[in-house]
């Protein structure tokens, strides 16, 4: 698929999605959003991809949405005379769709946070799995200053990312939160010097490629279904999980998966398992 307003780059199993808009910051709007949506569908239904790395073209992240004006931006939400119930589906189907989809693509993500991330554009940072920035990624919630509450998912990603204190601190006030106490706060996983940064952020990505793709695929499903599960419920999940792993005939035989197999004799020979998530 063609697209405006992002670039989708694919090589070694790595999927890199670059917001292209650095005029306007990688401002997102509903024409962007959509392809944005689009992207990482594409992303979800490859299975040779085993990474998703997003990013920004230029000196941003994200500048959050486009509020100067124009069709399909946020602005264009708050003219007109729309019921409260047609303006609530306007805005879920404007924010719903990134957030939901990066938080349920199977393979690992990684936001490379180049620039600033203010608003939704945080919001896409923080949905994804890890954050690796550099000295001139900074953070802001910004909702509360535009006195506007988060539709993005800001109080869902946040507080499980950073505690419920200091997200509560960055949701009120609004402040801009500066790459070394962004790494401090967990915000960035990984925080490297700006001319190492995209180096260091595909040596990342190239590392979880080479690594199994079924037990990582599972691993993610685990993490986000146990944030809602109590001990046991969780425990039973992961057992059922990990059988998955490995695959029975007539019940009386266990097969491994071709992945486990490899991993096995990959330690036994002392040398770099390869896998082909099979």
């Amino acid at each position: 698929m063609a697209y405006k307003y992002v670039l989708l780059n694919k090589e070694n199993h790595i999927a890199t999605l670059i917001l292209n808009r650095p005029e306007r910051l990688n401002a997102l709007g509903q024409f962007v959003n959509k392809e944005i949506e689009a992207a990482i569908k594409e992303v979800g239904q490859d299975d040779d991809v085993r990474v998703l790395v997003v990013t920004g073209a230029g000196r941003a992240f994200c500048a959050g949405g486009d509020f100067k004006g124009g069709e399909g931006t946020p602005a264009s939400y708050a003219t007109g005379k729309q019921r409260p119930s047609e303006l609530a589906r306007a805005v879920r189907a404007y924010t719903r769709g990134i957030a939901w989809s990066l938080q349920n693509l199977e393979i690992p993500t990684i936001a490379m946070v180049n620039g600033v991330a203010v608003g939704a554009g945080f919001d896409i940072a923080l949905a994804c799995d890890m954050r690796v920035g550099c000295e001139n990624s900074r953070f802001k919630v910004a909702w509360t200053a535009r006195a506007l509450t988060t539709a993005f998912g800001t109080t869902w990603f946040l507080p499980r990312i950073v505690g419920l204190g200091v997200a509560n601190d960055l949701i009120f006030t609004a402040r801009m939160v500066e790459s070394q106490e962004a790494f401090q706060l967990h915000i960035l996983n990984r925080l490297i010097p700006a001319k190492d940064l995209q180096r260091e952020t595909m040596a990342l990505a190239e590392s979880l490629a080479k690594g199994p793709p079924l037990a990582l695929r599972q691993s993610k499903i685990n993490i986000y279904k146990g944030l809602e599960m109590d001990l046991d419920t969780a425990l039973a999940l992961l057992a059922s999980a990990q059988s998955q792993l490995f695959l029975t005939d007539d019940q009386s035989q266990l097969f491994l998966t071709d992945d486990f197999v490899e991993a096995t004799k990959a330690f036994q020979e002392k040398r770099e398992p390869v896998f082909k998530g099979q």
